[in-house]
């Protein structure tokens, strides 16, 4: 039979991407489709990314859901079946370039609201939590447009970098000899989708610490404020950064995710850093504690209803410039309600 007229409602997920969070650049995804990334491309970035979310074939609402947003039924993704994937909830994996050079300071990755939050009374206890989890996180939850944001390379679960797949010296042809449509190309491709069976990806941040990564800043393409060249900076500014250089140690041959994570937290290692157009970034973003399956918060020992609090606003992921002028690309996991759904 269907649902009683007083029942209360009831939701299912969506989940969106695109090249901003504007809701006309959103683009809904088939959720745990490994083999089919979406291609997100914006002004400054190009790259594909795959959500994955354990349990969400099953579902209350999923078939619905998948009709009313003309998509395909999906099984539960092969990630979650390997080591590591058992534990977490979700997986959302990006690989993709920046399309010019950006300091590592000035990317960053979180949430971005609109209007402010309907919090449950241990919002503070659980911001700490994840404040130690990623010490890089800096956030005001209160005010009329929450936020969140931490340095992009310092709080991604994993992070591979690699080589741009073309060799350099064809790279080199093409950018001094290459017609325009030769050239464009060259900056809007990608090399192959690296988990198109749910493979993980292997933590390898090797190739940001060989030297010829790490460049003068005077040698640099700078863009500060979000503005293309080199900008006139202030005497404090100029100051502030030769001290953070100059306390920066030695750095290191390679790191481990945990390694990575404390050591791109620190000022003076993040101001050296370069993402840098030649080379590819692969990401992947989990967590064991939101259940959107379900659309609860798990924590040890209980779970909450994250129903009671949604105040119709959807969970928006950003990578964008620290001073919001340039948006990378954006995710979204979105309610919606679930209508004569029959209840067995």
């Amino acid at each position: 039979m269907s649902s009683p007229a007083n029942a209360p409602t009831r939701y299912r997920l969506r989940v969106s991407a695109g090249p901003s969070a504007d809701p006309k650049d959103l683009k809904v995804l088939p959720v745990n489709d490994d083999a089919n990334p979406a291609t997100i491309e914006s002004e400054e970035f190009i790259g594909q990314i795959v959500v994955r979310i354990k349990g969400l074939d099953k579902a209350f609402g999923y078939k619905e859901g998948q009709e009313q947003d003309s998509l395909g039924f999906f099984p539960e993704s092969p990630w979650f079946s390997l080591p590591g994937g058992d534990s977490n909830l979700s997986s959302v994996q990006i690989s993709g370039r920046f399309k010019r050079e950006w300091r590592g300071e000035q990317v960053v990755f979180g949430n971005q609201f609109e209007k402010p939050l309907r919090l449950p009374p241990f919002s503070s206890i659980a911001l700490k939590f994840i404040q130690f989890i990623d010490p890089g996180l800096k956030a005001d939850i209160y005010c009329d447009r929450p936020w969140a944001f931490s340095p992009l390379i310092a709080t991604m679960n994993t992070v591979n970098v690699s080589g741009w797949h073309l060799d350099k010296a064809t790279q080199k042809k093409v950018e001094e000899q290459g017609q325009e449509e030769d050239r464009e190309r060259l900056e809007n491709e990608l090399p192959p989708w690296p988990s198109p069976q749910g493979e993980h990806i292997v933590e390898d941040t090797t190739l940001l610490f060989k030297p010829d990564n790490r460049r003068h800043e005077d040698t640099t393409r700078e863009n500060e404020e979000g503005q293309e060249g080199m900008t006139t900076r202030t005497a404090a500014q100029e100051e502030h950064k030769k001290e953070a250089l100059s306390m920066a140690p030695t750095p290191p041959t390679a790191l481990n995710a945990s390694a990575r994570r404390s050591y791109f937290v620190k000022e003076a290692n993040l101001v050296q850093h370069r993402y840098r157009p030649d080379q590819v970034y692969g990401f992947d973003f989990f967590n064991p504690y939101l259940d959107f399956a379900n659309i609860t918060l798990k924590v040890p020992g209980f779970s909450v209803d994250i129903t009671k609090y949604w105040d119709g606003q959807p969970l928006t992921y950003i990578i964008k410039s620290q001073d919001s002028s340039v948006i990378f690309m954006a995710f979204q996991f979105e309610l919606i309600p679930v209508k004569d759904v029959v209840i067995e």
